[in-house]
């Protein structure tokens, strides 16, 4: 598939957010570390970056634990006539709270959405955009129903809890090479990776222990290995049995070589099958590409190279 169908594919799906006057040379406004209020009073950190004139706009939304300094990204679709919100979620960052990982995203990303259309900028229209940790909270949100969600770009999805090898996965315990994302999302902003012998770590038994041996206690992980069957304590981030709370057009997207391929065809699968009313089955994309996790710019994996029509450069991406 070439890049260019790929884009005119995406279009289709965000054909719901519209921009009246269409330009590509706005000038950029910037406003950092825009504090984001939810329910409870936790404050999120957010990065606002918007055409620099007169007008409401469509807005671009991602919500990642990543480190939310998305400025090339930002500023192109900014450029484009969108304002680009790039936030931290709860307890990473700069945002208020405490992480406990995909726990509090649905009313995080209900709250979040509702902000952006709230704003003077904002014409109402909130996409949603964002790869793995990022493209599960926008699920998580999603079937809480925002009223002004209006598209989603899911990149690389994890699955429901006990589905593939993440949240605990199907043998119900959670494969040791999991701890290195426990200890990567256990301070605020990235530890250092290169102080733990990850090889040697891999071999550690019990599984339960593999944090202390780090030199780490992780309530996170330690929360993750004391419930190793699915129950309600796992519900809050569960949406597969949930593809008919979902309104909005998708566009899916992952690769071959994804570790976390498996979602992606599945809820495909779930939404154009489920998704209700048809007007939503019917807006339903998925593209996979010859690509890893999160290598999608370029053409080479390993030492194969696929060609330039493997490349997507989603900044190529036109949203309506």
């Amino acid at each position: 598939m070439t890049r260019k169908l790929c884009i005119a594919i995406i279009l289709i799906v965000f054909s719901s957010m519209v921009l009246a006057n269409r330009r590509s040379d706005y000038k950029v406004k910037t406003e950092f570390n825009q504090r984001v209020k939810m329910r409870d009073g936790v404050e999120l950190a957010a990065d606002v970056y918007r055409p620099d004139a007169d007008g409401k706009f469509p807005v671009i939304l991602t919500r990642t634990p990543y480190g939310r300094k998305q400025g090339a990204t930002a500023i192109h679709f900014a450029q484009q006539g969108y304002v680009y919100v790039s936030m931290d979620i709860r307890g990473r960052g700069d945002s208020g709270g405490q992480f406990v990982p995909w726990r509090n995203e649905g009313e995080d990303g209900y709250d979040s959405i509702e902000w952006c259309s709230r704003q003077v900028w904002s014409n109402g229209k909130v996409g949603t955009t964002g790869l793995s940790y990022a493209a599960y909270d926008q699920w998580l949100a999603a079937i809480q129903q925002p009223p002004h969600l209006a598209a989603m770009f899911v990149h690389s999805p994890m699955s429901d809890p006990f589905v593939d090898i993440w949240l605990a996965g199907p043998g119900g315990l959670p494969t040791p090479m999991q701890i290195g994302w426990f200890y990567r999302t256990s301070e605020r902003d990235k530890p250092d990776m290169t102080a733990i012998d990850w090889g040697k770590l891999y071999w550690h038994l019990p599984l339960y222990t593999l944090d202390e041996a780090i030199g780490r206690t992780m309530v996170n992980w330690k929360a993750v290995m004391d419930h190793s069957q699915l129950s309600d304590w796992w519900a809050p981030m569960r949406y597969q049995n949930q593809y008919d709370h979902v309104l909005v057009p998708i566009m899916h997207l992952s690769g071959w070589y994804d570790d976390t391929l498996v979602a992606t065809p599945m809820n495909f699968a779930g939404m154009t099958t489920k998704g209700k009313p048809e007007r939503v089955r019917e807006s339903q994309r998925m593209i996979i590409g010859p690509w890893a996790h999160s290598n999608r710019l370029s053409s080479k994996l390993g030492e194969v190279d696929f060609g330039s029509s493997a490349e997507m450069n989603e900044e190529n991406v036109e949203f309506r």
